[in-house]
């Protein structure tokens, strides 16, 4: 179960001087106490990467994927950081890890279950002070603004916190009633399942997410007859290349939501904005999809969340891959 906005930030106790520990309860209900001096901390995987990213950068050990393609649309200091080994990998070998790197803190963010609190769990039974913060949307603000209690940056976390509650109120205004369905892939195609985690976004537009009753809980395999009896309102593709390997199949053109104009190609600049990873990124698909302006959304969010202003010919280039798509007939 997701921690609620209180299991967030109930507990924290910040003492007289900023350079002093902080007592922090996470999404798990543990109260952890932090080292008097954090310099070092070291994200568990990606979702944490972009949280940390945003309030605390200069802290920040490394990625947990490098994104090297997406150099120039981050700060230089983001973009120069290495990669970093992953500790929410299946295989990860925890106590390598730790020797290796030796942070001063472990962030988790993401999804609150007992496989990601047993390894916050083991992590502190080692030695090291560890975080799981809950990653559900709705709970971005409390995480932004836990993070920055734990780590002295109070002022900068309330300003995302608050950029946050705006784009989610953005799209609680309501983008209209409508039936979706979230592809990837080309061969097989797959469509994310209404009770998914990659589904958790539409469910915050309000939207019907629609997929075939059997396949699994993460993504289903779906055919182009499925998409057309299933009749969605709007599709919408989670792949940034689907814009330029647009399937050739004239089956497209049955489906409603194509000759409507209703595909949505969800831009990945730098990191998806829908569902990978599951993080701070989703913010932008979220208000993008309520009907915000692609444009000054990014910008604004750009500036605030990655430290970085966008070029004017990244910009033009987010206008261009955030228009609706259309399959000739």
């Amino acid at each position: 179960m997701r921690a609620t906005f209180q299991a967030l930030v109930i507990g924290i106790t910040l003492l007289a001087a900023p350079a002093q520990a902080v007592s922090v309860t996470d999404a798990t209900g543990v109260t952890v106490v932090l080292p008097d001096q954090i310099v070092h901390v070291l994200p568990a995987g990606p979702p944490a990467a972009l949280l940390l990213a945003a309030i605390a950068p200069e802290l920040m050990m490394g990625w947990t994927h490098r994104p090297d393609q997406a150099a120039d649309w981050l700060s230089p200091a983001l973009a120069a950081l290495p990669e970093v080994p992953r500790l929410t990998g299946r295989d990860a070998d925890i106590a390598s890890i730790l020797a290796q790197t030796h942070p001063d803190l472990v962030l988790d963010y993401g999804d609150v279950a007992p496989r990601y609190a047993a390894l916050a769990k083991d992590i502190r039974a080692r030695g090291t002070p560890a975080l799981l913060l809950d990653g559900a949307l709705s709970a971005t603000p409390a995480a932004l603004r836990t993070l920055g209690a734990a780590l002295h940056r109070e002022a900068h976390a309330e300003a995302l916190a608050k950029l946050a509650e705006a784009l989610l109120a953005r799209a609680a205004l309501g983008a209209g009633k409508h039936t979706v369905m979230y592809l990837r892939g080309f061969d097989p195609l797959i469509t994310a399942a209404p009770d998914s985690q990659a589904a958790e976004l539409f469910h915050a537009l309000g939207w019907t997410v629609l997929a075939p009753p059997t396949g699994g809980p993460g993504f289903r395999p779906v055919s182009l007859a499925q998409i057309a009896a299933l009749d969605p309102d709007i599709l919408v593709m989670g792949e940034a290349s689907w814009r330029d390997n647009t399937p050739g199949d004239p089956a497209w053109a049955t489906i409603r939501a194509v000759h409507t104009g209703q595909v949505m190609v969800a831009p990945a600049l730098p990191f998806e904005w829908i569902a990978e990873p599951p993080s701070v990124n989703r913010l932008l698909g979220l208000a993008w999809l309520a009907g915000a302006d692609p444009v000054g959304l990014f910008a604004s969010y750009s500036a605030a969340f990655q430290d970085h202003v966008p070029s004017a010919a990244q910009l033009a280039l987010v206008a261009a891959q955030t228009k609706p798509l259309g399959v000739p007939k």
